[in-house]
């Protein structure tokens, strides 16, 4: 297929999927199942997983052959990211560490918008330190059993799957011990309760973990390796975030647009002061943008984006917030308290109450920097004096008690 044959038709898909940008903007009720049906005319149109394999339902296809159709897709309204996890996380990480039983079971149901997955990492005592985790998983001949609590779960309440850390040998060193589970979200033994945030949503939720069974075919990687999975698959999750605020479909990629076009509005990039402040931004985003796609590219191509996955994450992170306070700057009052009918008050207001979290979520920028430390500038490790202590000696978490 020549490059000109396919823009044709995913231009030609995405009119008859998605509405232009400029329409009407879709309802912002409904998020996940828009995803879902999306992912799924994907799929029917073979638009799915341009760059993944045939064999798990993928197209084979070059990298630049999903560059062209971001490039048609950044003209539409594209439905939330509610399956990132999966696509942007899970996904390639089971591409990366799974059997190919697993990638022939896992793979095309995510691919079709089938399984929605979540991550269960964090914990109450393992949150920066996620090598700490406390979850459980003891062996009752081929099975696993799941007992503990993870906390944070972005989309837990409407998951089909998750890849779950949990501590298999407490006897080994923190960071040698644990293994890393595929757990069916509706098992037996399997609870959430979501979380309020300060915006007013719900998109986190504690998840229980009580007696819940695994099978042997459920675990991806080794066992008491699953530290390598888990690293493989936070690379990932660094390189998603910083990818979705640099394509504008999350974090201040879309909220910059809109201050732009705000700003125009009022008059205010006449402002020597304004202009130089929002081009600064967007230079940032630019920036942004290549770097995520630079390492995409890698990915696609089989190299490993290690470390330097942070630094898109990093990126992401420090323009979140600064684009939140461009807002309140250049909308005034309104960006933070706004009358109940007013639909754009409330949208700056949800910008600046979730911008504090892009310095949390995969990874805080403290975290994420030692990666960039050691990782991609070759700095010395931080002295580890517990990397040779089993773990269950350890004075960590919950077990301070």
């Amino acid at each position: 297929m020549d490059n000109e044959s396919f823009r044709v038709g995913a231009r030609a898909f995405l009119e008859a999927t998605l509405p232009r940008k400029g329409a009407s903007a879709p309802t912002a009720t409904g998020g996940v199942a828009r995803a879902r049906a999306f992912q799924q005319a994907l799929a029917d149109a073979g638009y799915a997983g341009l760059t993944w394999p045939t064999a798990y339902g993928g197209q084979g296809l070059p990298n630049h052959f999903q560059r062209i159709f971001d490039r048609e897709a950044a003209a539409f309204h594209l439905p939330p990211q509610a399956l990132v996890i999966g696509l942007g996380m899970c996904g390639p990480t089971i591409l990366a560490h799974g059997t190919d039983e697993q990638k022939h079971a896992l793979i095309p149901p995510l691919l079709r918008g089938d399984d929605v997955w979540c991550e269960l990492f964090s914990e109450p005592g393992a949150g920066s330190d996620l090598a700490s985790v406390q979850t459980r998983a003891d062996r009752d001949g081929d099975e696993w059993v799941l007992h503990g609590q993870k906390v944070w779960t972005s989309g837990a309440h409407h998951s089909d799957r998750a890849a779950c850390l949990a501590r298999t040998d407490p006897d080994r060193p923190k960071h040698e011990g644990i293994t890393m589970f595929v757990v069916d979200m509706r098992a037996p033994g399997v609870s959430t309760r979501p979380l309020r945030q300060m915006t007013g949503d719900t998109q986190f939720s504690e998840v229980f973990l009580d007696g819940v069974r695994v099978g042997r075919t459920d675990v991806l990687g080794e066992v008491d390796g699953g530290w390598r999975v888990a690293r493989t698959m936070l690379a990932f999750e660094r390189q998603a975030l910083g990818g979705l605020s640099a394509s504008g479909t999350g974090g201040g990629g879309g909220g910059l647009a809109a201050i732009i076009a705000e700003a125009r509005s009022r008059g205010l990039l006449s402002r020597d002061d304004v202009r130089q402040r929002l081009a600064d931004l967007r230079i940032r985003q630019t920036v942004l943008r290549h770097l995520a796609s630079h390492l995409e590219a890698n990915r696609r191509a089989g190299r490993s984006v290690g470390g330097e996955a942070s630094l898109v994450k990093l990126a992401m992170a420090r323009l979140v917030p600064d684009v939140a306070a461009a807002a309140v700057d250049i909308v005034g009052p309104a960006a933070l308290a706004w009358d109940p009918s007013d639909d754009s008050g409330a949208r700056w207001s949800q910008l600046v109450l979730n911008a504090p979290s892009a310095s949390i979520g995969g990874g805080t920028n403290e975290i994420v920097r030692n990666v960039i430390a050691e990782r991609v500038l070759g700095l010395p490790r931080d002295i580890e004096v517990d990397a040779d202590v089993p773990f269950r000696t350890l004075k960590v978490g919950t077990q301070r008690a």
